[in-house]
């Protein structure tokens, strides 16, 4: 086969790289927060969870949706980044003054006035994350993910190690705030260095316009995306306080690692890759076909092992104190799969240009997700949560369907794509309930370890038998990561945009 023509095998490696840098980097937040979790109270991340809220709601408006227009634009890649820039500063700026503005209207709509100091230091996250917006979006359009794996990682180990030097000297929750500060401004740093752009006095007026245009609907896919992945924490830090958010939030964590970065991975790649397919005029499922059968098979089985393991996740990494976050991880990872299974459906329609039909789509799962949380939400967090996995069934399902309606899929191929992440989830599921009755009681750490031999086995014994088309492809997909790995000191080393 032309490997002109396919993108796979760059698309492989660059899915390797890019979930490796995210999986990686999230991983040693998840340390750092398995400290921080002995050393802090439950009411104490609520009280940054619900600061971090407004954050993504505001950030969801970020540069206007330039910087996804920088990545679809198929030319003019300096003036469409010079765009870029201007829009993301000017927001930052403006940003940072209106939430010192608004800090205490916004803390009185949560009922916590005293997260306003919080909202205030904050809000300096806006500009600072502006700055460095323009290059991430070029190391994304150009397709560049090993030069992204040095911030990425930077971010997540200065706030880690900031956050519990600070927790660890008394400063309570300040101490995640000035963590989260370190870290953002460190990556923001090096993505000036290891991005060799650099912006100019001058602004392409001719294409301010279009770039805006293409990103309105964006912004309303981002705006709508941001309220409905976060209007469970909004609820719960309006009606069940900032303790309950606690547990919430820490709880929300074990998915997001192990399921939902996943999908912002596989997003950062697939989205320019099907931009670069569709701008070439070839067949669009070559590309997203294989990305839903490799998701499904990440994912699915990845929360089924979580939802059986949840307990022994809990305890070993945080502790006794948060027992009542088990419930809520195992509901928020199944809300976290079915996500991950239609999110990529939402990629492929930016990529033909049709944003807006994601806005409409994102609108219809927002009206039916409010009241069914608010409902939810007189049972407590954990009925919350359930609330999201019902709603979350519906829409992967319509995303799906989308899916099959702007390419050349039928339905049939979809089901396809996910069957062997449905059947290798149904082994693992019984592999674990049987080893863990076997097992008896054992300790946290044994139980765990135990339990993954048990998953990697199950699922390469279903992939050899009952799919060798996916096993080999998994077996391909692992030696060129390892052949790509060999020459990585090099690879960083010049790692850089032309």
């Amino acid at each position: 086969m032309n490997t002109e023509a396919d993108p796979t095998p760059g698309l492989v490696v660059n899915l390797a790289w890019t979930v490796g840098t995210i999986v990686g980097s999230r991983l040693v937040t998840l340390a750092g927060l398995a400290v921080l979790a002995r050393l802090l109270a439950p009411a104490e991340f609520g009280l940054m969870a619900f600061a971090l809220v407004y954050i993504t709601y505001v950030t969801a408006v970020g540069d206007l949706g330039t910087g996804t227009a920088l990545v679809y634009w198929p030319s003019r890649r300096d003036d469409a980044a010079q765009v870029t820039f201007v829009v993301s500063v000017v927001m930052g700026v403006f940003w940072l003054a209106a939430t010192l503005a608004m800090a205490p209207a916004v803390a009185a709509f949560f009922h916590n006035p005293g997260g306003q100091p919080l909202l205030r230091a904050l809000a300096w996250t806006f500009p600072i994350q502006a700055l460095g917006a323009t290059h991430e979006a070029l190391c994304r359009k150009s397709l560049r993910f090993r030069a992204w794996l040095v911030p990425e990682f930077a971010l997540a180990g200065v706030k880690a190690i900031v956050s519990v030097g600070l927790a660890a000297a008394g400063l309570g929750v300040w101490s995640l705030v000035w963590g989260q500060l370190a870290g953002q401004v460190l990556r923001t740093v090096l993505l000036w260095t290891i991005v060799p752009w650099h912006p100019s006095a001058r602004l392409p007026r001719d294409l301010v316009g279009p770039m805006f245009v293409y990103g309105r609907s964006i912004v309303g896919v981002n705006v709508l995306s941001a309220i409905v992945h976060h209007l469970d924490v909004l609820i719960i830090a309006r009606a069940l306080g900032t303790t309950a958010l606690g547990f919430y939030q820490l709880g929300a964590k074990i998915p997001e690692v192990t399921v939902t970065l996943l999908v912002r991975g596989v997003s950062y790649v697939i989205f320019p890759a099907l931009s670069r397919v569709h701008a070439e005029c070839r067949d669009l499922s070559g590309t997203y076909l294989p990305t839903l059968r490799g998701v499904g098979l990440a994912t699915i089985p990845g929360a089924a092992a979580v939802v059986v393991l949840a307990e022994p996740l809990v305890l070993l990494l945080f502790g006794t104190r948060w027992t009542p976050s088990i419930p809520v991880v195992q509901a928020l990872t199944i809300a976290a799969c079915l996500r991950a299974l239609g999110t990529h459906a939402g990629d492929l329609l930016k990529a033909v240009g049709r944003p807006d039909v994601l806005v409409v789509l994102a609108s219809l799962k927002a009206v039916a997700l409010l009241p069914a949380l608010l409902l939810a939400a007189r049972r407590g967090m954990v009925a919350v949560a359930a609330a999201t996995v019902a709603v979350g069934a519906l829409s992967m399902v319509l995303n799906l369907w989308l899916s099959c309606r702007h390419t050349r899929m039928g339905a049939r191929a979809v089901l396809e794509a996910l069957r062997p992440g449905v059947t290798t989830a149904a082994a693992v599921t019984v592999a674990l309930l049987t080893w863990r009755a076997a097992l008896g009681p054992a300790g946290l750490l044994v139980t765990l370890s135990s339990s993954l031999v048990v998953v990697l086995s199950a699922s390469l014994f279903v992939l050899r038998w009952a799919d060798p088309e996916v096993f080999g492809l998994v077996l391909d997909g692992c030696r060129r990561v390892i052949a790509h790995m060999r020459t990585t000191p090099a690879r960083l080393a010049r790692a850089s945009l032309p």
